[in-house]
């Protein structure tokens, strides 16, 4: 990922520690160790879980690839088996540039080799070295492998007390004796209840009270069950709110001012739908555009009033002297058709005499055809006769219009409509003004709910900072029904628990033991029943078992406390103490607590101190692991002391240095501050007091910001001055 080339590390026996600043490769380094160390063959644990594969290359190592060339991403270590005998461990892919630029990987591989000499040789599995040869078997990398604070407490999973029990105590070597005496015990059971009619021959009274046995066995079963029941569900819900139990009364009242802050912006967002802002809709809609328009309209209405009168007169002269000049023309007509006609019908046959005979009668001259006075002569006859020759009366022609278009009339119209709309004009002010002061004071009613949303808002900010989960608390607010179910679930998984353990299971045993005390004396006096003596005898059987397998876990858990308190008292040598109490409650649940020498609990215990706790716990089972195994693991941690203060690590590191003979593999930021120009450098003093392995891890200088195609990181050991 951020390693590029060829990079070593040498470690000790003991103590070793990789130096690195944020972005320089120490989550890198550490995911690398637990990729090699985590094998296939297992079920993977969200820890265990790699990033995909691609994020693994070195951006840059792909980057000056070139299309068709190929590398290998590969991490080798070297480890010894239970023997002694060294061993290496390569995990591998390739990876490959194609001709569209796109990255190809393939040939996984993770394999175990052995030194023979100088040449290395191939082992069957990685498996036989993990497990057969005890190398790091899987079971054991669950607690020796720890990315984070909050990865060391490893009893947050259930199943870590069982395993533990199982890996360091012979109680799995009870479990099939356990089963047989159960079964012979509810078998010995049934065949006295089967011998029943014989029994009463012999003893009706032994019979009665061995019904009574099986009647109050069977009600204790059940309560047992119940009890189970009541477990799960109580563990159920307390993994779920444990995290959150001293923050439930923050996460009710947040909740109460979430729904305020709901309520507020429900009311918020009902009077912002009241506002009627849409003044431009408003101009036509609601005809505020004609806001003083009355003055303006009736000046209108009489400009149009006096266009059409102008018009009307206009057009009334038009007309008249369309009529006088028709009457004019018709009198002039008149007259020239009087003269015309001044001719009678004796002219008439003169001029139709002249035509024959080619002359005028009045002057002599000749008129020959086609001659002008021929024609004159023919053109007056035509007329005279026209004249003369009755016809209808002349029509008298269409007078038009003098103004086509009526636009004036149309205007006049619109004035007119535009005065009669049922709209209020001089209303539209006060309109208006009513308007804006309803949305002035609706806009008020919002200012004051969001400025009560603001202080609702602030009140939940501090709610949050007050408690010890912060802002992760928004997640719980918002599924409160969720909480409030888990809650109501632990506390009555807690009742029912309670009158289970402290009145119904034991009053039931008691119960049977008197029932059994009975039946013991009674089975004595009658001459004594084979079957219910044996039955006596694997009850007895099952008890021993029980009380072995009770007493086999006080006995680890006060081995495993005895131990961290050791590893507690020698990492925390400055600072408050306290003793560490591990131990299986009322409920049978596990319980860590650091206590004062008096047995008084210790609430609320700083974090640092807590991690040291945690730390401490681990290496108490390192040192038994070593104790039952014959062999020792490392310890390897990413950034266990991140919540420390400064200078609390530096001494954390001192005592783990110097106090704990255990090697451990530890990838923090301490050591390093800012110096004058804002780089990280190491603080070689502090380090000085540490005879321990140490490296500094970084990135190589003259890298671009914006590309990480230019980023490497190197490996540096710090060596003694």
């Amino acid at each position: 990922r951020s390693y590029y080339g060829t990079k070593k590390f040498v470690f000790s026996d003991h103590l070793n520690l990789i130096l690195g600043s944020n972005g320089d490769g120490k989550t890198t380094f550490f995911d690398a160790i637990n990729w090699v160390l985590t094998p296939d063959y297992v079920p993977k644990s969200e820890e265990d879980k790699m990033p995909e594969e691609s994020s693994l290359v070195s951006a840059k190592m792909f980057s000056e690839l070139r299309a068709g060339e190929s590398s290998r991403v590969l991490v080798s270590m070297k480890l010894k088996n239970n023997s002694g005998s060294l061993r290496i461990i390569e995990r591998a892919f390739n990876v490959s540039k194609t001709p569209d630029g796109k990255m190809r990987i393939d040939g996984r591989t993770h394999k175990a080799y052995q030194i023979v000499g100088a040449i290395r040789k191939e082992m069957f599995s990685v498996k036989d070295v993990f497990e057969k040869e005890n190398a790091f078997p899987a079971i054991i990398k669950k607690y020796h492998i720890f990315k984070g604070e909050d990865r060391l407490n490893i009893f947050n999973d259930k199943t870590t007390l069982q395993t533990l029990i199982d890996m360091f105590s012979e109680i799995k070597d009870l479990e099939p004796f356990k089963q047989f005496a159960k079964y012979a015990k509810n078998t010995s059971e049934k065949a006295i209840s089967g011998s029943k009619d014989k029994a009463n021959k012999q003893n009706a009274k032994v019979v009665e009270i061995q019904n009574d046995i099986t009647s109050l066995s069977k009600r204790l079963e059940t309560a047992e069950s119940e009890l189970a029941l009541a477990k799960r569900d109580f563990n159920e819900a307390k993994e779920h709110i444990d995290a959150i139990d001293n923050d439930y009364e923050i996460i009710q009242e947040a909740d109460k001012l979430e729904k305020d802050v709901s309520k507020a912006g429900s009311e918020i967002e009902r009077l912002s739908d009241k506002i009627d802002e849409e003044y431009s809709f408003k101009l036509l809609d609601e005809q505020w555009i004609l806001m003083g328009f009355s003055s303006i309209l009736k000046e209108f209405n009489n400009k149009l009033e006096s266009l059409a009168y102008s018009k009307n007169n206009i057009e009334s002269d038009y007309r008249k002297k369309q009529e006088d000049e028709f009457n004019q023309a018709k009198i002039e007509k008149a007259k020239t058709e009087l003269e015309k006609i001044a001719w009678n019908r004796s002219d008439v046959e003169k001029m139709k005499q002249m035509l024959v005979t080619h002359r005028c009668a009045y002057c002599g001259s000749a008129a020959p055809e086609g001659s002008v006075t021929y024609d004159f002569i023919r053109q007056r006859i035509n007329d005279v006769i026209d004249l003369l020759t009755p016809r209808p009366e002349e029509k008298r022609p269409e007078i038009k219009r003098y103004f086509y278009a009526r636009n004036i009339e149309e205007m006049k119209e619109i004035g007119l409509s535009l005065a009669h709309t049922g709209k209020d004009l001089g209303g539209i002010p006060d309109e208006i003004e009513s308007t804006y002061h309803e949305n002035d004071e609706i806009r008020k009613l919002i200012a004051q709910k969001k400025k009560q949303v603001d202080a609702l808002q602030k009140s939940i900010a501090d709610l949050y900072a007050s408690s010890t989960s912060g802002e992760n608390l928004k997640e719980y607010v918002a599924n409160i029904a969720v909480v409030n179910r888990w809650h109501d679930q632990k506390e009555a998984s807690a009742i029912a628990m309670n009158k289970l353990l402290t009145s119904t299971i034991p009053n039931l045993k008691e119960q049977l033991k008197k029932k059994r005390e009975d039946q013991k004396k009674n089975v004595k006096a009658s001459g004594g029943n084979p079957m219910m003596m044996v039955n006596e005898f694997f009850s007895l059987f099952c008890d021993a078992i029980d009380n072995t397998e009770a007493a086999t876990y006080e006995e680890f858990l006060e081995r495993l406390g005895k131990e961290a308190n050791v590893f507690l008292a020698h990492l925390n040598v400055d600072d408050f103490t306290g003793v560490i109490k591990i131990y299986l409650d009322r409920y049978n649940d596990l319980k860590i607590e650091l206590q004062d020498k008096n047995g008084k609990l210790i609430t609320n215990p700083n974090t640092s101190l807590l991690t040291t706790m945690h730390i401490s716990i681990l290496f108490a089972i390192s040192e038994l692991t070593k104790e039952n195994r014959d062999a020792e693991y490392p310890l390897i941690f990413d950034a266990p002391t991140s919540s420390f203060d400064e200078g609390k690590d530096k001494t954390f590191y001192e005592c783990l240095n110097t106090q704990v003979n255990k090697q451990c593999i530890v990838v923090t930021k301490s050591f390093l501050y800012k110096d004058d120009n804002g780089e990280y450098v190491t603080d070689t003093k502090a380090l000085s007091k540490l005879n321990c392995q140490k490296y500094r891890i970084k990135k190589l200088t003259g890298f671009d910001k914006l590309d990480i195609t230019t980023i490497d990181t190197i490996v540096e050991e710090i060596k003694e001055a």
